[in-house]
């Protein structure tokens, strides 16, 4: 069983890093890596910084993540917002495609001001005596958003470095609804991997469904589905589409900055390609056809 530990939503690239006794190689060992790494953690905190210091110093909004797979957009572009989010989980493997199940931690940050929304992430694993990084981020633009319209909407795209040194190209797209007793949310993301090994594209697939118990409980179900285009592509390289539909709770007590969301379950695996990589993934491959998956996530709302 692995133990993991993420913290959710960095920036476009990654800094990568391998240590195995006194040997260390870093991703960033040339001048364009380390430019590279350098720009990852200074266009994440210029982000930040832009929010905060634009923000005005009476305005106070709740930026929620009713669910763990599905990327939310703030239900009021008119208040700037911004969370910190720590999940922890259990999984066959998780996050990992030939590595073992070792401790995996992601680090991120979303804030939103406006229509336009900025998420990063940073994720880590260890492998032993050696241990492995990876970095992303994304910017996504709200098309319709209105906490009393019909449909929230938004669009966007980014980067994600991987911890085997390949960069992926993201695209995305949100769409959610949001009602006194009950929310639903879904993403449609496509992947780009930038290696002539991994697939040309990559679809990922997420919804997730809340019904809202009183101002401090919600329950509902999340889904989300991996690689489907295994189901048409016979060489499908990241081995097989997996999928997980499972029950959720969030908790958000009332007056308090944080909240507690969980989800989980059984991930489903369609047959082996016999191929297999190590991207970067939110359903680990299993020794199986079926595998699982836990989270729980502690979210920290800043403004």
């Amino acid at each position: 069983m692995k133990l993991f530990g993420e913290l959710s939503h960095g920036t476009p690239f990654v800094y990568h890093r391998r240590m195995n006794g006194r040997r260390r190689d870093c991703a960033d060992a040339c001048g364009v890596d380390r430019a590279g790494a350098w720009l990852a953690r200074s266009g994440l905190a210029v982000s930040v910084l832009t929010v905060w210091c634009t923000m005005p110093a009476s305005v106070a909004s709740a930026q929620d993540r009713p669910f763990l797979f599905s990327i939310t957009t703030a239900s009021d572009t008119a208040k700037p917002a911004m969370r910190v989010d720590y999940d922890l989980g259990a999984g066959e493997r998780a996050f990992q495609g030939r590595a073992s199940n070792q401790p995996e931690q992601r680090i991120g940050v979303q804030a939103s001001r406006g229509r336009l929304t900025f998420i990063g992430r940073v994720g880590m694993v260890d492998s032993g005596s050696s241990y492995q990084s990876s970095q992303g981020g994304e910017v996504l633009f709200s098309l319709a958003n209105s906490p009393n319209g019909p449909l929230a909407f938004a669009a966007g795209g980014g980067v994600q470095h991987e911890s085997d040194g390949i960069d992926v190209l993201l695209a995305r797209v949100t769409a959610g609804r949001e009602r006194e007793s009950w929310r639903l949310h879904g993403n449609l993301v496509l992947q780009k991997p930038l290696s002539s090994a991994r697939d040309r594209a990559d679809l990922v697939t997420t919804v997730g469904w809340a019904r809202k118990l009183n101002r401090t409980l919600a329950i509902g179900v999340e889904g989300v589905g991996e690689d489907l285009e295994a189901f048409w592509d016979p060489a499908e390289a990241e081995g097989g589409a997996r999928i997980l539909v499972g029950p959720s709770l969030h908790v958000t007590p009332a007056g308090r900055k944080w909240q507690l969301t969980g989800t989980g379950g059984p991930t489903l695996h369609s047959s082996g390609t016999g191929r297999r990589s190590d991207a970067l993934r939110d359903l680990p491959p299993a020794s199986g056809r079926v595998g699982y998956v836990v989270r729980a996530s502690l979210t920290y709302k800043v403004f």
